[in-house]
């Protein structure tokens, strides 16, 4: 009979209990169940839910664990990948570390810290796996994200990024506080990359002539990201062929828009100084546009710079210059008339110029001409006794250019014949193409009876 009542007796309290609030180690509970901690040392106080592993809750039977168990709590022991006859899966899926874990009606997910509206510590490595979710920071302040201070910092009201500064003044703003550290190593290209640029900059504007894509650069320039000289790749069409419409460029701001200094031909390679339109693998267009400061003599023989009518730099030696030199006897069989010189040998001909009797200008220029001719002196019985007169002169493509004279007088009476030189040196400025033609004359002899054979020395030399 005592049995019964006791055990009546639990019922009624279970049923008191279940009813009301449920006190462990207290009897006034502040909750549905409130569990009081104990004084006593060799008391384990805490809750235990279940421990189970991730393959433990992926075997569950398909539907064990539904919109009835939204809430339930268990502390995931392992998270090995999960084998077998695993028909609850799909409900582990997002379990990624040890710890506790609630059911959400689909599955479980970690407990964790809410990092919104409390601060905290790292206790050890995390690693964050967001699979196909994806991670967003939104904010409207001036140093909305930042690392280690200055380390990093996102100016979400500008949209700017800087680097060592926590107030970026561009869209990327680099600063280094350490002088000696000013280097920045953008991208280490892996061994064996290829041959095109590593760093690109693009302008995708639509194609057309003139539009640039420029890395600026700057000591203090404005803070709108502005910036005193730029190089980069300028475009000279509107269509796409693989780079041969894209020059380089290096300008510089005065004041203002950019002035060109320098331009590379994106097909020739030639580079244009104060030209946008090299002719030459280098052309410089500018007043006095060379100095060379500090030159020492050669120690060897060596030719001269010499600069043509285009204003192209030429290298003037004995293997280049215009020289020609030829020697020949003229024979005159008639008085009063002309006859050309024939040449007989060449001593000297540098550019071929040189062909019989006439010299045809390889370019124009000036030059230097010397024709000399030798008259032999005769007998008074040849030419009446007072001797005659030697004429040497030069044609420029059949046109006289030059005449000279000279009294080739009688032998001493007692001496043998000798000769009489008759010298014509002139300058002539000749078109490349144009001939010089050598002509001899003698005027008061009788060659018709004994001919006169007169040697010849031909010298031309272009000076410029």
């Amino acid at each position: 009979m005592k049995g019964k009542q006791f055990y009546s007796l639990i019922a009624l309290c279970a049923t008191v209990i279940l009813n009301a609030q449920v006190g462990i180690n207290t009897d006034t509970p502040n909750a549905t169940l409130d569990v009081a901690g104990t004084t006593n040392p060799n008391m384990k106080d805490g809750l235990l839910p279940p421990r189970v592993s991730k393959q433990q809750l992926a075997a569950k039977d398909s539907g064990t664990y539904g919109s009835d168990q939204i809430g339930a709590i268990v502390y995931i022991t392992d998270i090995i990948s999960p084998t077998g006859l695993i028909p609850s899966i799909a409900q582990v899926g997002s379990i990624h570390n040890t710890g506790y874990h609630y059911f959400t009606g689909l599955q479980w997910v970690a407990i964790s810290t809410n990092i919104y509206n409390s601060d905290g510590s790292l206790t050890g490595n995390r690693v964050v796996t967001q699979d196909a979710n994806t991670l967003a920071f939104t904010s409207t302040s001036v140093n909305a994200f930042s690392i280690d201070g200055t380390t990093l910092s996102v100016d979400a009201a500008n949209h700017r990024t800087g680097l060592g500064t926590a107030s970026p003044e561009t869209r990327f703003h680099v600063v280094s506080a350490i002088p000696s550290s000013n280097r920045y190593n953008l991208i280490d290209a892996t061994a064996g990359t290829n041959s095109y640029g590593i760093l690109a900059l693009r302008n995708t504007s639509a194609l057309a002539t003139g539009n640039y894509s420029l890395l600026g650069f700057t000591n203090s320039g404005p803070s709108s990201g502005g910036a005193n000289w730029a190089l980069g790749s300028v475009r000279t069409g509107s269509t796409l062929i693989n780079g041969s419409e894209e020059d380089f460029y290096i300008g510089n701001s005065v004041g203002g828009g950019l002035i060109e200094r320098m331009r590379i031909n994106s097909i020739t390679g030639n580079v244009g100084i104060g030209t946008s339109t090299a002719t030459n693998k280098l052309h410089i267009n500018a007043t006095n546009p060379i100095r060379l400061e500090g030159l020492q003599g050669a120690s060897s023989p060596v030719g001269s710079l010499a600069v043509n009518s285009t204003g192209v730099v030429q290298l003037r030696n004995s293997s280049n210059v215009s020289a020609a030199r030829g020697t020949g006897v003229v024979v005159i069989t008639l008085n009063n008339t002309f006859t050309n010189a024939t040449t007989s040998a060449k001593t000297f001909d540098n550019l071929n110029e040189m062909t019989g009797n006439t010299f045809t200008a390889n370019a124009t220029g000036l030059y230097k001409v010397d024709f000399m001719v030798n008259y032999p002196q005769r007998d008074a019985t040849e030419d009446d006794g007072d001797g005659y007169t030697g004429y040497a002169q030069i044609s420029l493509n059949g046109v006289q250019q030059s005449f000279t004279s000279n009294k080739v007088t009688l032998p001493e009476k007692n001496g043998a014949p000798s000769f009489v030189t008759c010298t014509n040196s002139t300058l002539l400025k000749m078109n490349a193409g144009q001939i010089l033609s050598f002509q001899a004359l003698s005027f008061g002899s009788t060659p018709g009876s004994t001919n006169i054979a007169a040697p010849f020395i031909i010298s031309v030399v272009r000076l410029e």
